[in-house]
Order: C-alpha cells, then sequence, then structure tokens
C-alpha cells in the first residue's frame, strides 16, 4: 500500500474545504432571511385600536397578544408570503395574507369585526362610536353588533328582546318580544325590515291573547344594525303614529366564505356567507330551529303538572344576495320565513272555550331592491316587496277560533341628491293590503257557538314624501325640513304631515337637537271590519315635540338628556271590558272608536360608553306619563303601556382575548292591568275606574360569561347564561278567568321566567 505523500493530501485537503464552504452557502441560500412582522388591530367600524387581540401566524407555533395600542409584533419571520389569523372574544374571526419583505416593512393595519358582522378588509367607517342611521332624526339610539349579539339571549337570540334594553323602552312580559315606547304600544311601533314595514311580523298567535308569547322571525347573527327612533322620526317614515324600530339584515361576505353555527339548550342555528367568483356580489343563508317544545313536552310529561308551561315550537330561514351588475348598479334579493306552533299541552277542561288549546302562523318576506348610484352625491333605490301571514286557532273542542291571512304588496322608491350644502331627499311607498279572516266566539258555559265573523277585505295605502336637511359644517348647524302626505284607499283620507328637525353641534363635545312633526296611523282591517269593527273609522294622529342634549366626554363616552312630549287624537278604542256601572256589573261591548285623546310626556337620562375595548354599555332612566281621555263615555285613564318609571342598564367587559362578561338589568315601575279592576286583601273586583291597578314592579337581572377558544383556522366560544339571575317573582297580566255577580274576580297574575340557566356554543370559521 502505498503511502499519501504531502502534496496529494494538500489538494485532498483544499477540495474538502471547498466542498464544505460550498454546501455551506447552498444552505444559506436556501434558507429565507429573516424578516420583522408590525401590525396594528382597529375596529372595522369605528377605527378604534383594539387590545388583546390573539394573533396567530397559521403553519407555526407563533402566537402574540395585542398592547393598548392594538398594535403587535414578530421578529425572525421568513421573507415571503404569512398568513394570520386575528381574533378575541365578542369579535370575529379574520384571515389576512400579508406579503413581508426582508427589510423596511410598513405597520399593517387588519380591520377586525364585531361577531357575526360581515368580514371587510379595512375601516369602513371612522366618524366614533356614536353613529347615527338618521342623521335628521332628533331621537335615535341603536345597537351595534357586538350589543346585539349580547343583549339578544342564548335562549333565542332575538334582535327584538335585544331593543329591549334601549332607553326608554318597556318590557315587562319575558315570553313576548313586543314593547312599549314611551307610552305606546307596539301596534304603534313601525317595525321596519331592510326598508319594508312589517305588520305582525313576529313569531305568535295572531289574535293578541295575552296569554301566549313570541320572538322574533329574524336570527340575530344575520341583522347588521337596529335602530330606534323614539319621536319624531323623519319623513322617509309613515304609517306609524308612534316610533320606528328599522331594522336591516346585514350583507353576505365578500371577503371569503365563513361560517357560524350555534347550539343552545333551546335550538340550532347557522350563518354561511361569502362572496360570489370576481368579488362582485355575496350570498347569506341563515336558519334556526328550535327543540325547546320538544323539551317542554317531555318535562310535562315527566312532572305530570296541572297548570303544565305552553309548548313553543318555531323554525325560520333566511337568505339575502347581492350582485353589483356595474359599479353603479347593484341588485338583491331577499327571502324570510317562519313557522311557529303553540300547544298548550295541558288538560283541555281547564281552558274557556274563547282559548287558544292550539295555533299555527306562517311568516313570508320577500324583497328585491335595485340599488343605482350614478354619482358620489346621488343615490337611487327600488324596492318590490311582498309579505304573506297565515294563522289558526283552536280552542279545547277543535273548534276554530280565528282562520285567515293578511299579505301586502308594494313597491318603494327612495333618492337622495347632494348639492352645495343641501342633501334634497324624496320617495313614496305604495302598498296593496289584504286581510281574510274569521273569527268565532263561543258561550262561556256550554262552548255552544254564539257568534261569527267573516271578511276578506283589501285595499291601497300612498305614501310620498320629500325633505331637504341644510348643513353648515363650519358652524355646527343641519336644519331639516319636509313633509309626507299619504292616502288610505280604504278610509278614503289624505292626509299631509309636516315634520321638521334641527341639530347644533357646539364645539365638538356640545350638541342639540330638537324635533318636531304630524304622524298618522290608518286602521288595521280587523279595527274596520272584524269583530267589533266600525266601517267608519279614519285614521289616529300623533304630534311629537322632542329636545335633547348630549355631552361627550373624551371620544368614548357621553350623556344624553332628552324631554318629550305626544299629543295623541283619534286613537282607536273599543270599550268590551267587564266593569262596576252605576253599582251594577256590566259587559257590554262597543265597536271601535276614534274616541281616544291625551298625551304622553316625560324625559329620559342615558350615560353611555361604547368601545371596543374593555368596559361599554349604558345606564338610562326614563319617566313618562301618560292620559287619556275618552270622549264617547268621558272615560279618563293612563294608557296600557303607561310606565311610569323605566331603568335599563347594560355592561360589557373584555377581560382578555377569551373571556367576556355581560350583564342586564331592566327595572319597571309596573304598567296598568288593563280593564276596571281594583284590588284588596282578597284579591281583584270590578270598579268604574280604568287602569287603576297595576302589575307590581318589574326588576331582572340578567348575566352572561363568555370563554373563547382560539385555534389556528376555527375558533370556538362557550357561553353560559342566567336569566333572572335574582330569581325575582316577577308578574304579567294574562287575563283573568271569570267574573261573579257581586264584582268579585276570579284568577290571577301570571309569573313570568323564574332563574333559568343556559347553555351554548358558537363555532367560527
Amino acid at each position: 500500500m502505498r503511502s499519501i505523500t504531502s502534496s496529494t493530501l494538500k489538494v485532498l485537503l483544499l477540495v474538502a474545504v471547498s466542498l464544505v464552504a460550498t454546501g455551506m452557502s447552498s444552505l444559506q441560500a436556501a434558507t429565507p432571511p429573516a424578516a420583522s412582522l408590525r401590525g396594528r388591530v382597529v375596529d372595522a367600524r369605528t377605527g378604534e385600536p383594539v387590545a388583546k387581540v390573539r394573533v396567530i401566524v397559521s403553519g407555526t407555533e407563533l402566537s402574540t397578544t395585542t398592547d393598548d395600542n392594538g398594535e403587535f409584533v414578530f421578529d425572525n419571520l421568513p421573507a415571503g408570503q404569512v398568513d394570520l389569523y386575528i381574533t378575541t372574544v365578542t369579535f370575529g374571526l379574520v384571515k389576512k395574507t400579508i406579503k413581508i419583505a426582508e427589510a423596511n416593512n410598513p405597520v399593517f393595519e387588519i380591520a377586525l369585526n364585531e361577531s357575526a358582522a360581515a368580514l371587510t378588509e379595512s375601516v369602513t367607517v371612522s366618524i366614533g362610536p356614536y353613529e347615527r342611521t338618521e342623521s335628521s332624526a332628533p331621537s335615535e339610539q341603536t345597537l351595534n353588533k357586538r350589543e346585539l349579539q349580547e343583549l339578544s339571549s342564548v335562549l333565542v337570540s332575538d334582535p327584538l328582546r335585544a331593543a329591549q334594553a334601549l332607553p326608554g323602552v318597556a318590557a315587562n312580559d319575558d315570553y313576548r318580544s313586543e314593547f312599549a315606547v314611551r307610552g305606546a304600544g307596539f301596534d304603534r311601533v313601525g317595525l321596519y325590515v331592510d326598508g319594508v314595514l312589517t305588520d305582525n311580523f313576529v313569531h305568535t298567535i295572531a289574535g293578541g291573547y295575552p296569554d301566549t308569547g313570541s320572538l322574533s322571525v329574524i336570527n340575530a347573527d344575520s341583522v347588521g344594525s337596529v335602530a330606534l327612533l323614539s319621536s319624531a322620526f323623519p319623513a322617509r317614515f309613515g304609517y306609524r303614529s308612534g316610533s320606528i324600530l328599522d331594522v336591516t339584515t346585514r350583507d353576505g361576505n365578500r371577503v371569503k366564505p365563513t361560517g357560524r353555527f350555534t347550539a343552545a339548550l333551546s335550538g340550532l342555528g347557522g350563518v354561511v356567507d361569502g362572496p360570489f367568483a370576481g368579488g362582485r356580489g355575496a350570498y347569506l343563508f341563515a336558519a334556526r330551529k328550535s327543540y325547546l317544545g320538544y323539551l317542554v313536552r317531555r318535562f310535562n310529561d315527566q312532572f305530570d303538572y296541572t297548570n303544565n308551561p305552553p309548548v313553543l315550537s318555531f323554525a325560520d330561514g333566511q337568505g339575502k344576495l347581492l350582485y353589483d351588475l356595474t359599479k353603479q348598479d347593484q341588485v338583491g334579493f331577499s327571502l324570510i320565513l317562519g313557522d311557529f306552533t303553540f300547544d298548550r299541552n295541558r288538560d283541555r277542561n281547564l281552558l274557556g272555550f274563547n282559548q287558544v288549546f292550539r295555533g299555527n302562523t306562517r311568516n313570508l318576506l320577500v324583497n328585491g331592491s335595485w340599488t343605482r348610484t350614478p354619482s358620489p352625491r346621488s343615490f337611487l333605490q327600488t324596492r318590490v316587496f311582498g309579505l304573506r301571514s297565515t294563522f289558526k286557532n283552536v280552542n279545547r273542542n277543535d273548534n276554530t277560533l280565528q282562520d285567515g291571512n293578511r299579505n301586502q304588496f308594494g313597491v318603494r322608491f327612495d333618492a337622495s341628491y347632494q348639492f352645495s350644502a343641501n342633501r334634497l331627499e324624496a320617495g313614496l311607498y305604495v302598498r296593496r293590503l289584504s286581510v281574510n279572516s274569521t273569527n268565532s266566539f263561543f258561550d262561556f258555559f256550554n262552548g255552544l257557538p254564539q257568534e261569527s265573523t267573516s271578511f276578506d277585505r283589501s285595499g291601497v295605502e300612498q305614501g310620498y314624501y320629500v325633505q331637504n336637511t341644510w348643513n353648515n359644517e363650519l358652524r355646527g348647524l343641519a336644519l331639516t325640513g319636509g313633509f309626507r302626505v299619504e292616502h288610505s284607499g280604504v278610509t278614503s283620507e289624505t292626509v299631509l304631515s309636516p315634520r321638521g328637525s334641527f341639530a347644533w353641534t357646539i364645539a365638538k363635545t356640545w350638541k342639540v337637537r330638537l324635533g318636531a312633526g304630524r304622524y298618522y296611523q290608518f286602521p288595521d282591517f280587523e279595527q274596520m271590519f272584524g269583530r267589533l269593527g266600525n266601517p267608519e273609522l279614519k285614521s289616529e294622529r300623533s304630534t311629537h315635540f322632542d329636545a335633547g342634549v348630549e355631552r361627550l366626554l373624551g371620544n368614548r363616552t357621553r350623556i344624553v338628556a332628552e324631554v318629550f312630549d305626544r299629543e295623541d287624537r283619534g286613537l282607536f278604542f273599543s270599550l268590551n271590558e267587564p266593569r262596576l256601572f252605576h253599582g251594577f256589573v256590566t259587559f257590554n261591548e262597543f265597536p271601535f272608536e276614534n274616541s281616544l285623546r291625551g298625551h304622553a310626556r316625560g324625559f329620559e337620562l342615558t350615560v353611555q360608553r361604547r368601545s371596543a375595548n374593555k368596559l361599554g354599555g349604558w345606564i338610562s332612566y326614563a319617566y313618562t306619563r301618560t292620559e287619556l281621555t275618552d270622549d264617547r263615555d268621558g272615560l279618563v285613564f293612563p294608557s296600557d303601556a303607561d310606565q311610569r318609571h323605566t331603568v335599563n342598564v347594560y355592561a360589557n367587559y373584555r377581560f382578555n382575548d377569551t373571556w367576556n362578561l355581560s350583564s342586564e338589568l331592566r327595572y319597571g315601575s309596573g304598567q296598568p292591568i288593563p280593564g276596571f279592576f281594583g284590588q284588596d286583601s282578597q284579591g281583584y273586583f270590578l270598579t268604574e275606574e280604568r287602569n287603576r291597578t297595576r302589575v307590581p314592579f318589574y326588576n331582572r337581572v340578567d348575566v352572561r360569561l363568555s370563554k373563547a377558544f382560539l385555534f389556528k383556522k376555527w375558533k370556538m366560544t362557550l357561553t353560559g347564561e342566567v336569566l333572572n339571575v335574582l330569581n325575582r317573582h316577577n308578574l304579567r297580566y294574562a287575563g283573568f278567568d271569570f267574573f261573579s255577580f257581586n264584582g268579585r274576580v276570579f284568577g290571577q297574575l301570571d309569573r313570568v321566567l323564574p332563574i333559568v340557566p343556559s347553555a351554548g356554543v358558537v363555532i367560527e370559521f
């Protein structure tokens, strides 16, 4: 074996060193250089920095949370494309794809949307937390998406119940979604859904039976915004004399397909949405199905109670499509449908012959739209819509109490044009109403048919409006004036409603608002042609006066004080209640008349903080006093919805990226028991005065705790909720059993919800 010479050894060493150097150079070239990523998370609606947000780098174990300025940083990331998942409790899950360079990367801004809101990639609104859907309305309260989700309740996810917590709203019946505003009942509140005025568009039993219940047909997850216009609302709203609740459903996501599925003790629900190809539109589909009725039925069968809770079952669904034909033209279509079943599930012999044993109601809303924006200063929108409600109620003998349907078809057109310092608005709302109804009334003692009324009527209502708003931004002044003309082909009336408002912003921290207007409401067909109908009825009218002062404290807190006066004339009233008259018990039934006149006066105080971080919510107190006079016989009494003292409190606190606590308190001094009732130690009795005895004060506290589990590409949120956590013994009037010849009343008030724990889970991806 030859020995290796020194020269050969040197050559081999040089080759080895060269190979090692070449390999190390190749490895360095294959490894991307490290880069730094800095970002800032802001609220997509207001631009406020959001703290305690979890930011996850997809495909790695890297994650961090934002600081108090909404900022985060990642060092030593490989240059190139990076996928981030961003979320925190009560906010949605966002995926953001970012391309980072080796150096000189900007601070990336990421828009985070509130829970169940449509995704956006940029900040869409940056005018502060107290945006107004109607700039010319002197009195407006809104719910943002976070508040809407927290207040809708895990148990039913009802946006109308969320509105019950707004300042000045009175709602003392836990089983019903309807509410009163400033002494006016829900029949005088215009519920608009995507610009369409709906009639009785809730899951409930037709006929207004007080011992049943109701909830919204719309899933809170598919609602974009809720605004309450308590009084002096602008001219584009009509056909109602009390107030307006404006509900807008949200659009589908144009960023990416998303899903949100919920499961609670009462039922299942889900929403899926996403963009069309090319980003020219979006779709959204939502559905809910309750199994609460099944649970209640099993509960009743298990314990064999005599006075069983009724079985309430519902299912509803919604679809919404938007498509951009051009940059200026967009078409849309939406459909909302619902089915509701009511079952006493108790011994039939315990019911009266005119009480509902079983009932079913179905609702359908179809809405098509075309929106055109020829320029940034002009806007045109046309809607064609149709609503249909069918209902049937039967009594203990399976005899029909009420059977029929209600239909509405119409068109709505709205236009606005901005020129100089003016914004001119005009539009129309024309609808054809039809009702086909049969009502039966049975003898109290033997259940034999006593009276039956049927009618099939239709008619057209027309509404046209014009208003102009003048703004002087330099002086902070805004002045709105306009009018609305409405015509009813049924009552053969044409009415004119002038309306106006004034707003003055002083030093950006003080705001003064004034408003006044005339409002009309045409009678319902049941009031004209039903069992106690009067074909000679005319519209009722109200005149609103509202004045408010708002003080901003910093960027997130405000104090609002309002005083109001509503003068009512020609309100619909039918005196058909048992009463004591000249010492004798009488039960006369009179047809509806425009016989009530009176007023509602009071004030509201609200302290509110709205922020994406830490504490948010409000404390409000409202004082309302109503007085009505019946011109037919001189009776003077407060309205059925009169509630002198109302306290609504809501608080929400996000501790970190996974824990959130919210609570709601509602107090009401008690509304009248409608009718001629007095009370003593032995119970209730008939009197000669109406609405002088009240339900005891209402007091309820709800608590809700949420825990989010954040994964790399999806999120799960568990929520525990306790309704009426203090187990207050709240009562409601649901009708009395019967009356004796000496005026004594048999029956009692019904208790509403006791302490009710509930839980739910939400999965988002």
